[in-house]
């Protein structure tokens, strides 16, 4: 299959439409965080991407319930339940976002940790970690044994929610340590502000996207995103 067979693969008007649509929230909410960051004039905490309860983290709230009912209604479309592993995954990230899990969770860790962090970190972000890694390795299981007797088209499928998962880990957890261990000043803490909210909110996006596409493609799909990826790395644009 060549590059611009897949790039039409994945390209399925529906869901195109909303990922445009997410995109353009995604950069609405970033264009209000700065503006009230930088100006006084704007200033509201509502407008802050990190502010608990805030306007953008709302929007993310959305947008992992519109993921975990596209997840429920493909596995009912192709009667294929082990998308319910994936419920559960998606599931985690929507409760651990609104309850804040790990933060809360980690603190207890942190209270029974007794030595000095390296690298500039706090006590509270091995705690932070020990939760996440524990609830990571639980989940893990119940992927493996979905994925283990899956259909080819569930695998890749797989593959492709793997990948996305982890670049919103990558920005919302790597990112933040690097934010949260390193003062290098007012610019690069707004550059690493940027980088580390609006990359979570488009790695949602992408997941909102992806887990939509299913809906409105008929069958299985021809190419995948792991496929697109790895053809765009090859560079094979033909």
């Amino acid at each position: 299959m060549t590059f611009r067979e897949c790039f039409r693969a994945l390209n399925r008007p529906g869901a195109s439409v909303l990922l445009i649509v997410l995109l353009c929230g995604d950069l609405a909410f970033v264009v209000l965080h700065f503006a009230s960051v930088l100006s006084p004039q704007l200033r509201n905490p509502l407008f802050n991407i990190e502010c608990d309860r805030g306007y953008a983290e709302a929007f993310q709230y959305a947008k992992y319930s519109l993921i975990l009912v596209s997840l429920v209604l493909t596995a009912w479309k192709n009667r294929v339940w082990r998308y319910v592993s994936w419920v559960l995954v998606l599931g985690y990230f929507l409760a651990d976002d609104s309850l804040k899990l790990h933060e809360q969770l980690g603190a207890l860790v942190a209270e029974k940790l007794d030595f000095i962090p390296p690298l500039g970190l706090r006590l509270q972000d091995f705690g932070e970690l020990a939760v996440s890694a524990s609830a990571g390795s639980l989940l893990l299981v119940a992927g493996v044994f979905a994925y283990r007797g899956g259909s080819a088209d569930f695998k890749k499928t797989s593959k492709d929610l793997t990948l996305l998962i982890l670049l919103l880990v990558f920005f919302g957890v790597v990112v933040d340590m690097v934010h949260s261990a390193i003062d290098m000043g007012r610019p690069i803490g707004l550059i690493l502000e940027f980088v580390e909210g609006g990359g979570e909110m488009l790695s949602v996006s992408l997941l909102a996207w992806y887990s939509f596409l299913p809906i409105v493609r008929d069958g299985n799909a021809n190419c995948y995103l792991c496929d697109f990826v790895r053809m765009t790395l090859k560079g094979r644009p033909a």
